[in-house]
């Protein structure tokens, strides 16, 4: 069944401070980059419990994304301690509710919930140095946070944001009907299912062990992520490869070539299906 987001806008530019609703759901998700920080004040949302992401890179010298979770009641008075203690984050997504419905311990429950996906995900550095906690919570309280934390995971893959998606999945076997594509370099053959819109790197592939010269350290540090994620091991017949024993999902069938290759790999031109190409079939259409 579908969704309807409503997107507001409340300038001219998307770059702005930006308003997300789901129909039926009484939250709102409100996005701004920092210097738009003081608008976000004059906004009632400002002045409600909430809960709130706030993200940037690390340093010039590293651009790796970071996050802080947090929560407030209201969450203004949190961001104002941000705004001077914190200097890495340069965009704030903060949620909270139309009903102004939201006790202290359902968002320090939603709080909790988040930084553990967000470490359990290991896509993001994190600035949170304290571990979370789950507070005790009454069952009708937990329900309604937990819709609440859905949505909040909803809106953030509607944005096309991977803070919080796992690196592998669960092996699923390739139902009858559904098209596999292959990859085959020097001994390496990767096998890859298109999967609620991901390119999915399929359990039983195997990728070359040893990085080309064309891999960037962003790609070793993610293969040594898969690797310490149990999704990556080592082939038992063959010592140049890796075996992939879970299910890893990509944004672009590029990204899932250059894992099989170790460097870097035209995906639409390397992936084929009864000797045609992914270029070719979706050039067809």
């Amino acid at each position: 069944m579908g969704k309807t987001i409503r997107m507001y806008l409340s300038s001219d530019s998307s770059e702005g401070l930006v308003t997300l609703e789901l129909s039926n759901r009484t939250i709102k998700a409100t996005i701004f980059p920092r210097p738009l920080l003081k608008d976000f004040y004059a906004l009632d949302e400002s002045s409600r419990p909430g809960v709130y992401i706030l993200h940037g890179v690390s340093s010039e010298e590293n651009d790796k994304s970071r996050l802080y979770i947090g929560e407030g009641d209201p969450v203004s008075e949190r961001l104002k301690t941000h705004e001077i203690k914190k200097e890495f984050w340069t965009e704030a997504f903060v949620f909270t509710s139309k009903d102004e419905y939201l006790t202290k311990t359902q968002i320090k429950f939603i709080e909790s919930k988040l930084i553990d996906c967000m470490k359990e995900a290991n896509r993001v550095e994190w600035d949170n140095v304290q571990s979370s906690s789950v507070p005790t919570i009454s069952r009708s309280d937990r329900d309604e946070a937990q819709e609440f934390l859905d949505t909040v995971y909803l809106l953030i893959q509607a944005l096309r944001l991977n803070f919080f998606e796992k690196l592998s999945l669960a092996p699923t076997a390739p139902k009858p009907d559904e098209d596999v594509f292959e990859y085959r370099i020097k001994t390496a053959v990767g096998k890859m299912a298109i999967r609620d819109g991901k390119y999915v790197l399929l359990s039983g592939s195997t990728v070359i062990k040893e990085d080309r010269k064309s891999s960037t350290t962003t790609m070793q540090e993610h293969k040594e992520k898969l690797i310490t994620d149990g999704a990556l091991v080592q082939d038992d017949e063959h010592e140049e490869l890796l075996k992939v024993v879970r299910d890893i999902p990509y944004s672009s069938s590029s990204s899932a070539a250059t894992i099989v290759c170790g460097g870097h790999a035209a995906g639409p031109k390397e992936w084929k299906i009864n000797g045609r190409s992914l270029k070719e079939i979706e050039d067809a259409y």
